[in-house]
């Protein structure tokens, strides 16, 4: 698909960042993030059914959101600076983000795009590409936006966060709050101290973490990862949460049910134990999956302030995996985290460090594999007036990663499952995975 770039702009804050506010420090997890640039993207019917160039009414419209993603701006004023090269603040310097707006061609329409979503077509409805080659520099920018048209009235906005500086539930606040803001022109519905605070005096900074974790980086990006979606509709997703139960009697005892990112992940994970065990017996293959620390420190953060506020717990394999990932995630609270990160988070700083270096060693029967995603959060509200998104979701591919989308009806997961290119079709073929992931989008996925 080729898109024209109809203009390219760079979209400053609206007002100067107060001076007492110009740099804005970066915590201990901010340093552990991948030092990537994630992504999102949200299909809408759109604000006319047709798009015009010379439609003075439809250019209104985009140049609103032009505005409001200024305003939005000195909300979020880190996205509009500068991360330093110590990877310790952001200068905060208004220096903007970028902003471009494309047209689809003529051939092709929204709804085929959104009925066979294919990894590099999403990709080029983003500002760049989340997976290149990251380069340290006080060039790059933090946030970037990419308006795109098509033909039939509908519109797909693209947006790439820089990790380091936001998380998922970050960057879905920052396009919620924008969305509120396009929609009502008024700034007062959102108090500024609810989007950025700062987390040093509990996370401190480290001096050597930023190296360890570019390495994972690396090894994130790796050349032969293949990434593919799978879809699991509701109706599969409930038949896998009472199949889980049943085989786990002391589930059933408990009345715990596996929410969908716990089974989907567990199942997910599941399939990969099989597979690396019939090719190593002695293999081991352990999960890494985030918690949101938001709501579990106290008092509680607010939910759509930006940095990375969550711990990543590694879960070892022990019976269910659903349950195991219940079980290691929940015993995140206040006094885990403070317990974990005490006395500057040495500790946890010299374990980090240890098991980056074991990962690296490679064939070693160990796979470190991450579960993400922003389940839970609302991926399907941000209305800019034009209505919800009919499809929202993600365009990453790392390796050994699966991110998480919850669907639109609510019940439903999506997963886009990054793996080695020679472990991919393996995958596919797993009875699980046969029996409860679909490739072909249903209704319920958010598609009409």
């Amino acid at each position: 698909m080729q898109l024209r770039i109809i203009s390219k702009k760079i979209i400053k804050p609206s007002s100067p960042t107060p001076l007492h506010l110009k740099t804005h420090k970066l915590s201990l997890l901010d340093q552990l993030a991948p030092d990537i640039y994630t992504s999102l993207l949200f299909f809408y019917n759109g604000p006319s059914r047709v798009y015009d160039e010379t439609n003075t009414s439809t250019n209104n419209v985009y140049h609103r959101l032009q505005s409001s993603l200024s305003k939005t701006l000195n909300l979020y004023y880190p996205f509009a600076g500068k991360l330093l090269q110590d990877n310790y603040v952001v200068d905060c310097d208004d220096s903007g983000i970028p902003f471009v707006e494309t047209r689809g061609p003529s051939s092709i329409s929204m709804s085929e795009v959104l009925k066979n979503p294919e990894m590099n077509t999403l990709q080029q409805l983003l500002p760049f590409n989340p997976n290149k080659k990251y380069l340290s520099s006080t060039d790059d920018v933090n946030a970037a936006v990419q308006i795109n048209h098509f033909d039939c009235g509908g519109v797909a906005i693209g947006l790439n966060f820089r990790h380091i500086v936001a998380d998922g539930a970050a960057s879905v606040g920052f396009i919620q709050n924008w969305a509120k803001l396009h929609s009502s022109d008024d700034n007062s519905i959102i108090n500024y101290k609810h989007t950025v605070v700062d987390c040093t005096d509990t996370f401190p900074p480290n001096q050597e973490i930023s190296s360890y974790a570019r390495r994972i980086n690396e090894w994130q990006r790796a050349p032969e990862c293949v990434t593919k979606r799978f879809v699991f509709d509701g109706g599969k997703v409930a038949a896998l949460r009472g199949e889980i139960i049943k085989k786990d009697a002391s589930l059933s005892l408990n009345q715990y049910r596996p929410t969908r990112f716990e089974a989907v992940s567990g199942l997910i994970w599941d399939a990969l134990i099989a597979m690396d065990r019939e090719e190593n017996v002695g293999s081991t293959c352990i999960a890494s999956v985030p918690v949101n620390l938001r709501n579990r420190m106290n008092p509680p953060l607010p939910e759509d302030c930006i940095g990375n506020l969550y711990h990543a717990v590694t879960c070892t394999a022990n019976k269910t995996s659903a349950r195991n990932i219940n079980q290691f995630t929940k015993m995140v609270s206040d006094d885990f985290v403070r317990k974990v990160y005490q006395d500057g988070g040495i500790v946890f700083v010299n374990q980090y460090k240890e098991a980056v270096e074991e990962i690296m060693k490679g064939d070693n029967g160990v796979r470190l594999f991450g579960f993400t995603g922003v389940i839970g959060l609302p991926f399907y509200e941000p209305d800019f007036g034009w209505g919800k998104p009919v499809w929202s979701t993600t365009a990453m591919s790392l390796n050994n990663i699966a991110v998480l989308l919850g669907t639109r009806d609510g019940k439903g997961v999506e997963a886009w499952v990054g793996l080695p290119i020679n472990d991919m079709p393996k995958f596919e073929q797993d009875p699980g995975i046969l029996t409860y992931a679909s490739f072909i989008p249903s209704r319920g996925a958010g598609f009409d």
